[in-house]
């Protein structure tokens, strides 16, 4: 009997059972225990860096891998996830949230005004140069192949906007959003931690996704300034590709990426109690992996 088809049914089951699950949380009466936390997820870390594309030394997507005839990928959204939310949010695909009242809903018109006016009232970025800590080399003073693919392509910067079918790029992101370097290091993931008694199991439900302003030079204050919806933006992020810069062989979804997990968050609230130290939320990470351990401790 040929087992290796079995195994690929299997992971195929337990993909389609995950995802399904992302939808379909488990009953209110069905929560046997549950937790509001909010996770901080830095996008400049190495295994967060390929869900935001923007990260300059990195050079996840040029103008030849997105070729339109050698490039074979189905998804539309090729810029990163910061990028697939503003420009779905400003389409109307979905609404987005005040961070201080989640229930209070924020035009994309006021969002947009809002972050130009921090770009107009003085750019806290570098003047004329590239942003502190995100040059043309990484932390170590060389991307992980120690070539500069960027400069022997003839690229600057690295990053070209995606090609159309007539020849020429689209609208590069920056100018349709020139603010978007303050919104490329941090986002937030509201979330309800949920322990379904029929499954025996804990589950995550994702609640919201929120950009986080921070200032590359730290003039300005660390602020959330809007969150959307995660069932709201799952059909985005299903249309945008998450890029492994080291393998060309396979692309996947954002959206597999985050509800598999495959991605390094912080806790940051745990029910309504603010962690103050990376120190304290490790311990509280902890605690809830031990808290489920002891579930089934008899």
């Amino acid at each position: 009997m040929n087992i290796q088809p079995m195994k690929r049914l299997l992971v195929f089951v337990s993909l389609a059972l995950g995802l399904m699950y992302a939808q379909f949380p488990p009953r209110v009466d069905d929560h046997f225990w549950r937790k509001k936390v909010v996770l901080t997820i830095d996008l400049r870390e190495k295994i967060n860096v390929p869900i935001e594309a923007g990260q300059a030394p990195y050079r996840l997507y040029t103008n030849y891998s997105m070729d339109s005839v050698t490039d074979k990928s189905p998804y539309s959204n090729r810029e990163g996830l910061i990028v697939a939310l503003l420009k779905g949010y400003k389409e109307g695909k979905f609404v987005g949230y005040s961070p201080k009242n989640l229930y209070q809903q924020v035009s994309f018109e006021d969002f947009d005004a809002r972050s130009r006016r921090i770009e107009a009232g003085g750019d806290a970025a570098a003047e004329g140069g590239e942003e502190e800590g995100v040059g043309g080399e990484d932390e170590f003073g060389a991307d992980e192949f120690g070539d500069d693919v960027g400069a022997d392509a003839g690229m600057e910067g690295g990053i070209d906007s995606p090609p159309t079918a007539e020849g020429g790029t689209t609208p590069s992101a920056e100018t349709q959003f020139p603010y978007l370097k303050y919104y490329r290091t941090l986002i937030r993931l509201i979330e309800d931690r949920i322990f379904d008694k029929n499954r025996s199991d804990m589950y995550y439900d994702m609640q919201y996704i929120c950009l986080v302003l921070v200032d590359p030079k730290g003039a300005i204050p660390e602020e959330d300034r809007i969150c959307f919806r995660y069932i709201d933006v799952m059909d985005v992020l299903d249309d945008t590709q998450w890029r492994n810069r080291a393998n060309d062989a396979q692309d996947r979804s954002l959206r597999e990426i985050i509800e598999l997990r495959r991605f390094r968050g912080y806790v940051t609230v745990v029910s309504g109690e603010e962690v103050r130290t990376l120190d304290e939320a490790e311990l509280r990470r902890t605690q809830m992996v031990e808290f489920e351990h002891n579930l089934w401790t008899f």
